[in-house]
């Protein structure tokens, strides 16, 4: 099945590095559909909705199991405000198992406001590190 197919990618683990390797956030991408390489679907935390997700998968010509992913969403910040966080890397499909992420992050600053969300992240504006995560079967 081809890595763009729609799936959930569950357990994205984001972790600020060099700063704090040990200080991560968790995020479950789900109801993720792609259509024409564009990727729109739900970002949750701790299984609570966090803000809609937007992306893009597009496929390596020479490489099956191997595409480009980019994923976007917008989180609170503990002390207030909002985060975009960018997300860009690889979709890897090893042989018999499920796909996964790896890549990396930009947290950016968000000027304008939204609505209130109870999910929190700790991430600020300028924060840079890893990204890894897995397809749902």
């Amino acid at each position: 099945m081809s890595i763009c197919a729609d799936k959930d990618w569950n357990n994205m683990e984001l972790v600020k590095v060099p700063s704090n390797p040990s200080q991560k956030e968790t995020f479950d991408f789900k109801d993720v559909r792609t259509v024409d390489g564009i990727i729109r679907g739900k970002v949750y935390k701790d299984n609570n909705y966090v803000s809609d997700l937007s992306g893009t998968c597009s496929p390596f010509d020479s490489r099956e199991n191997v595409v480009r992913l980019s994923f976007f969403f917008t989180a609170p910040r503990t002390n207030g405000g909002y985060v975009d966080i960018v997300l860009s890397g690889l979709g890897i499909q090893p042989l018999d198992s499920q796909a996964v992420f790896r890549g990396g992050f930009v947290a950016l600053d968000r000027q304008a406001t939204q609505a209130k969300s109870e999910v929190v992240v700790n991430f600020d504006p300028g924060d840079t590190g890893t990204g890894t995560g897995m397809q749902a079967q």
